[in-house]
């Protein structure tokens, strides 16, 4: 064989002799594909999501981007509320609280914004920063008032069970190693 066309009337004869060869009925004969979803459903399922809490403000944070919600029917607010965040291919954020879409943007028209949002996805999915240096151990926020009852509790714990408040410093119930 030296031309494709020659190939191609081979081709059928070839491919016959393969599937008797190889060819293996059906487990369950019913077809095992789905029927493509609508547009809209493809645009929801083709997406980055992340699952994200409305703050206060009526906000949800993107990244660096923060989103702001519309009221809901009868100017009603959704802080509080978990809802997913869709961060769509062509660059579209849309906020979806399960049954609608809060909210829609627009692609930016900038390709600069849209590297940098693309810069962000890793930080989408992250949690929410943290302090950058807890406080310390003898911090007075960490000090516990004399005479409270969370002070009452702890020494109660303290002395029922040695070891426990102090990581195992002290080994008797006055303290001393």
């Amino acid at each position: 064989m030296s031309d494709r066309d020659a190939a191609n009337r081979i081709l059928p004869r070839l491919v016959a002799r393969h599937n008797r060869a190889f060819s293996v009925p059906p487990a369950d004969p019913a077809p095992a594909w789905r029927a493509r979803p609508s547009a809209a459903e493809l645009e929801r399922v083709c997406c980055l999501k992340y699952r994200r809490s409305v703050a206060n403000d009526h906000t949800v944070r993107a990244g660096a981007t923060i989103l702001q919600l519309p009221p809901g029917p009868g100017r009603r607010g959704y802080a509080g509320t978990r809802v997913e965040l869709h961060l769509r291919l062509d660059g579209r954020m849309a906020v979806w609280d399960g049954q609608r879409y809060l909210l829609l943007t627009e692609a930016p028209a900038d390709p600069v914004q849209l590297r940098a949002l693309h810069s962000a996805r890793p930080a989408l999915g992250t949690s929410t920063p943290t302090a950058a240096h807890p406080a310390k151990l003898d911090h007075p926020w960490r000090r516990i008032a004399p005479g409270s009852k969370l002070y009452a509790t702890k020494q109660a714990v303290k002395w029922s069970c040695p070891g426990f408040m102090d990581g195992g410093a002290s080994s008797g119930r006055d303290g001393r190693r």
